[in-house]
């Protein structure tokens, strides 16, 4: 009768066991599978980040390409995102901790590559209106360009002064050889041997728009080598070189024709046959020239 009572304790006891294991093992299973799922999102989670910083990049190169104002400040933020998507994907174990720091960066990332991407949409539309307005402006130039050529001489000055703008030109650039007489004053010649002086007139045009005041005028006279004669140092041209130059003046320029006169004196040895070019410079711009022409003299005379 105990052995009975004891066998069946024993069935019991095996029958509790064997339905607590096969409840541990359910239950086992179904923490593995809810682990899988947290861990699959977690992954899904963790690929949506980088597909999102992998848009963001596209946008940010497509708006580097566009060359605007912003362009640094568009890489350094691309730059800040290629960084962030490498350590999303060198991450090996994620948690929710993890996942939910990433996003606020990314938050962060998102609104300040709406901010700037705002600005460069501003930046397009503006440079396309002034793009536009140029382009209009253009067009009105051009159209008025081709009607001054029809116009009478009045309006031909018109628009060359528009053209040239406050500049200051010259006119009527004359080159003369002077011989000394005996009583001091000086008469024409065309004689190499006989030139003891090269006089140089112009004239500086009127130009109402012009900035008056004292103008530096200088001539740079060469020999038929090409050498700058009387040299008295140098001046600096609007390119921003320097170059020698025979004789300078001050001049008062008051926008109404003004009427140079300047004198090379002949130092050392005498000229020589041969063509001498002269450029005319005012306030270092080339306004213009003309060459003298100078022949032996005949026996001596």
């Amino acid at each position: 009768m105990e052995e009975n009572k004891k066998s069946s304790n024993n069935k019991i006891l095996i029958i509790a066991l064997t339905v607590l294991l096969f409840a541990l093992i359910g239950y086992t299973f179904y923490n593995n599978n809810d682990h899988k799922e947290a861990v699959k999102f977690l992954q899904d989670e963790k690929e949506q980040i980088i597909g999102n910083l992998t848009a963001m990049e596209e946008k940010y190169d497509i708006a580097i390409a566009q060359n605007t104002s912003l362009s640094d400040s568009l890489t350094i933020e691309k730059d800040k995102i290629v960084s962030f998507k490498d350590s999303v994907k060198s991450l090996k174990k994620i948690n929710s901790n993890t996942l939910r720091r990433y996003r606020n960066q990314l938050a962060n990332l998102e609104a300040t590559n709406e901010r700037l991407l705002i600005e460069v949409d501003s930046l397009r539309l503006f440079n396309n209106l002034l793009t536009e307005e140029k382009d209009s402006i253009n067009s009105q130039l051009e159209v008025q360009t081709n009607y001054n050529d029809t116009l009478v001489a009045q309006n031909m000055e018109l628009a060359r002064k528009v053209e040239i703008g406050g500049a200051i030109n010259v006119e009527n650039v004359k080159v003369t050889a002077m011989k000394m007489r005996s009583n001091g004053k000086y008469t024409e010649t065309n004689k190499a041997q006989k030139t003891d002086a090269i006089k140089v007139n112009f004239r500086l045009l009127e130009n109402e728009i012009a900035t008056p005041g004292d103008k530096e005028a200088y001539i740079v006279l060469r020999n038929p080598k090409g050498q700058v004669i009387n040299a008295k140092g140098t001046f600096m041209l609007i390119d921003g070189t320097e170059s020698k130059y025979t004789d300078q003046t001050i001049v008062n320029y008051e926008n109404a024709n003004l009427d140079v006169v300047m004198l090379v004196e002949r130092k050392g040895e005498k000229y020589e046959k041969g063509t001498y070019p002269i450029e005319v410079y005012v306030d270092g711009k080339l306004v213009g020239g003309a060459r003298l022409e100078l022949s032996d003299s005949f026996l001596g005379l």
